[in-house]
């Protein structure tokens, strides 16, 4: 597969992946409704998706959370493509660093203006959240990783066949 396509894989799907990362971690696990639960969460937060005026833009347009996912996946797969020639590794290893790269420079500080801050979330669910993100960037790192190195042989292996064929040569 060419750079180009691989590229182009890249910077449309990152959103997609975001999304359905965000489905698996949030969403299908169980841990949303725990988050959205009012034994647990705070009044305030739930307020703000349920009855403060004006509600978040998404209940009324549906797409102003799509164009974000779009837009923002479009950000992170570039972030991904100007590391990527820079990091050490394989597939796998270059994923997982980029990962939590990403979650080191969005999750921490997001989860303490916000959530922990502004929101009143207590400290255990903005862990729980923490947590969550961290699946959610490490799986968009593989996707982007994976994406990105497609095809060829990996370091380590090129490394094993050069050291084979070295070992080949000399007998």
């Amino acid at each position: 597969m060419s750079r180009a396509i691989r590229i182009f894989i890249a910077l449309c799907g990152c959103g997609w992946v975001w999304y359905a990362a965000m489905q698996c971690c949030f969403v299908w696990s169980g841990a949303q409704t725990i988050l959205a639960n009012p034994k647990y969460q705070s009044a305030k937060f739930i307020g703000a998706f349920t009855g403060y005026q004006p509600l978040p833009r998404m209940a009324n347009d549906k797409s102003v959370l799509w164009t974000g996912f779009m837009i923002i996946g479009f950000i992170v797969a570039s972030a991904f493509l100007l590391l990527n020639d820079k990091m050490k590794g394989g597939r796998m290893k270059k994923g997982l660093l980029f990962g939590i790269v990403h979650w080191m420079l969005m999750t921490p500080w997001f989860e303490f203006y916000l959530p922990y801050n502004v929101m009143n979330e207590p400290l255990s669910l903005v862990l729980l959240e923490g947590v969550l993100w961290l699946c959610v960037t490490l799986i968009v790192g593989l996707f982007l990783s994976f994406t990105m190195n497609f095809g060829g042989a990996e370091p380590v292996k090129r490394a094993i066949i050069k050291d084979l064929t070295a070992k080949a040569q000399r007998r």
